[in-house]
């Protein structure tokens, strides 16, 4: 009888984590979906993890998670390479997202920023300071997963469905559509200063939940009526300027290209 070869193994895809300017706690709330990565392990080959891995590779990436922003010259020459390498690359977290406090510098004086910080370490060219910016300003960026920190059961829902073959699906509803799904007494008319209306959810509104004030973690929705947002915290009793403030710790370049824009095209 003759022999059969043994079916081939399929190749596994290749998945990386890599980090640029950032408190990597996103790359970590990847790490705490332990008990899924180790369900994982016989579907994907962990190519990349700095935390957990001692040697990473640079290349051939078939997912490749990055979280942090561009705020240096290695970081944007990092991201250009994995860029290059990688067949879908996910931006993981507000810094990659949004660019997060680092880009507040772009409603500061930049150079004195820069001074305070990178003055530290003269000699450390790595380091050299530039404008900082979320991925998408640098590389085409295939998915965004925002948040500070990223919610875990978001990051396991992402990459199942990219090993099933299913194009990942956009949340683009309000922290306030989530409020009202769980009944949530709106934090607004409790007199408690929220940017609920203006941010895009996906977190199940957790902040709310705690009576804690949305800030916009995961940004301003793209439809966002930041015109009429404004008005409503005024007639609420708070200053809006006040609230555009806090908004910007996440979000400086969303609102600094929404005020940009001509009053025509402004809600």
């Amino acid at each position: 009888m003759k022999k059969t070869k043994k079916a081939s193994k399929a190749k596994k895809p290749r998945v990386g984590i890599q980090s640029i300017t950032g408190c990597a706690g996103c790359q970590l709330s990847l790490y705490f979906i332990e008990d899924v990565l180790l369900e994982l392990f016989d579907k994907i080959e962990l190519v990349a993890a700095p935390m957990i891995k001692g040697k990473n590779e640079e290349e051939n990436y078939d997912i490749l998670f990055v979280e942090g922003s561009v705020s240096s010259k290695e970081d944007l020459e990092n991201l250009l390479k994995w860029r290059k390498q990688a067949k879908f690359l996910i931006a993981l977290g507000a810094c990659a997202s949004h660019g997060c406090m680092q880009s507040m510098k772009h409603m500061m004086h930049e150079e004195e920023v820069e001074a305070a910080v990178y003055n530290k370490f003269p000699s450390d060219k790595r380091l050299k300071p530039i404008t900082a910016v979320p991925l998408h300003k640098h590389v085409q960026v295939d998915f965004y997963i925002p948040g500070c920190p990223p919610d875990k059961e978001e990051i396991e829902r992402v990459l199942k469905w990219l090993l099933q073959g299913i194009k990942p699906r956009v949340y683009d509803k309000a922290v306030c559509h989530e409020c009202s799904l769980k009944e949530n007494y709106c934090l607004l008319d409790q007199g408690i200063e929220c940017l609920g209306p203006l941010m895009n959810g996906g977190c199940k509104a957790l902040c709310p939940d705690y009576n804690h004030p949305c800030t916009g973690c995961r940004g301003m929705l793209d439809d966002a009526n930041l015109k009429s947002g404004k008005e409503i915290l005024r007639d609420k009793g708070f200053d809006p300027d006040l609230m555009i403030k806090r908004m910007t710790k996440y979000n400086t370049l969303q609102f600094m290209e929404f005020e940009s824009k001509p009053k025509e095209e402004k809600k």
